[in-house]
């Protein structure tokens, strides 16, 4: 057997990891659907498997619940149109107010800084004409690689009927590439990487769901406009560690101080942003999502970042899960452990001795 030298070993790492990520890349209109299908077969397994105990056959039972997560997903898709729309109409007044910030800080500069009015206002519309250069370019991107991403969302449902259809089959298939000895030891792994990788799944949405009631009840209390819009922003970007609650209350900031007469209420619903990520990080997280599958900070922010390279907005969503799930695959074989180990939450410690106990005993 050729043992190769260590710097040969991470020059064959290192290529297959580009391999990987360019595959990754080009493939990514395919690949997107793919992945996004058989996220949601992992959803919707306990849903098929309670109407096959109901009686119903196989494939009804999983067309049913395709069906129903399809009326759930359309749903939401449809209260956010409707948020976005209620928005959108109130465009005019939004675009008044801010033009009177605008007016409120130009006056501001000129006295503080002696720029003029007029150079201020040069120095904007250069910056939006160079914004218009580049935009068109994107623009035509973004519609064509869209056009691409809708023909394949197409297939999602397709994808998830045989994903479901054939997991039997799909089982049976790995554990023929595998030694027959392990074919126990293999099931055990995939059937618990399909439990806890849907519980983790469920608990990040059941997370998303607690934060934007949160976040809503703050700024509803505060008497931002659109709180639920701006609450289901701030659900989503949370996702994101450490920086996402900020970006997430730039919004509600925003609007509280274009509609609001009192500053005092802008910075309020930052604080409401900050105080439901501590409530979530020290006490719904842990509930909710579980120890079972704990990634670290910095593994998330990784993947969110590797995500949007690679597949954009719909990677940043995706990469979360999936790491997720890659992190039970890890910590089911001893040779891998280490790198589950490596994107996993360090554990808190726990004293041997109970200290209050051992005091009492010590000294009675």
């Amino acid at each position: 057997m050729i043992t190769l030298p260590g710097y040969l070993k991470l020059a064959v790492v290192l290529l297959i990891t580009f391999m990987v990520i360019a595959f990754l890349y080009v493939a990514s209109a395919f690949l997107i659907p793919l992945v996004f299908a058989i996220l949601l077969s992992f959803l919707l397994l306990p849903v098929s498997r309670f109407l096959n105990r109901k009686g119903l056959h196989h494939g009804i039972a999983i067309v049913l619940s395709i069906l129903l997560a399809f009326v759930v997903i359309g749903s939401i898709a449809f209260f956010f149109y409707t948020q976005i729309q209620s928005f959108a109409d109130d465009g005019p007044m939004l675009k008044e107010k801010f033009n009177e910030k605008i007016t409120d800080v130009q006056q501001y500069i000129s006295q503080k800084f002696s720029i003029s009015k007029r150079e201020q206002k040069q120095f904007v519309d250069e910056q939006t004409e160079s914004l218009k250069d580049s935009g068109g370019n994107y623009l035509s991107t973004f519609f064509s690689f869209t056009g691409t991403m809708l023909a394949a969302i197409s297939l999602i449902p397709i994808y998830i009927f045989f994903f479901t259809y054939y997991k039997k089959k799909i089982k049976t298939f790995i554990c023929k590439l595998i030694p027959e000895s392990q074919n126990k030891y293999v099931i055990g792994v995939i059937g618990t990487t399909a439990k806890v990788s849907q519980k983790y799944i469920q608990g990040l949405l059941i997370d998303i769901g607690i934060w934007a009631v949160l976040n809503y009840i703050g700024f509803q209390l505060l008497g931002i406009e659109h709180a639920i819009l701006l609450a289901l922003m701030a659900a989503i970007l949370n996702l994101v560690p450490y920086i996402g609650v900020f970006i997430g209350s730039i919004f509600p900031f925003a609007m509280a101080l274009l509609t609001k007469d009192e500053t005092w209420v802008a910075f309020a619903a930052v604080g409401v942003c900050v105080v439901v990520q501590f409530l979530d990080n020290n006490f719904i997280t842990p509930k909710v999502v579980g120890s079972s599958v704990s990634i670290n900070p910095l593994a998330t922010l990784l993947a969110i970042i590797v995500g949007g390279f690679i597949w954009g907005v719909m990677g940043m969503m995706l990469f979360i899960p999936l790491l997720g799930m890659a992190k039970v695959v890890l910590d089911s074989f001893p040779a891998s452990q280490p790198y589950g180990y490596l994107i996993g939450e360090e554990e808190e410690y726990k004293p041997k001795i109970n200290l209050p106990a051992f005091l009492k005993k010590r000294f009675s």
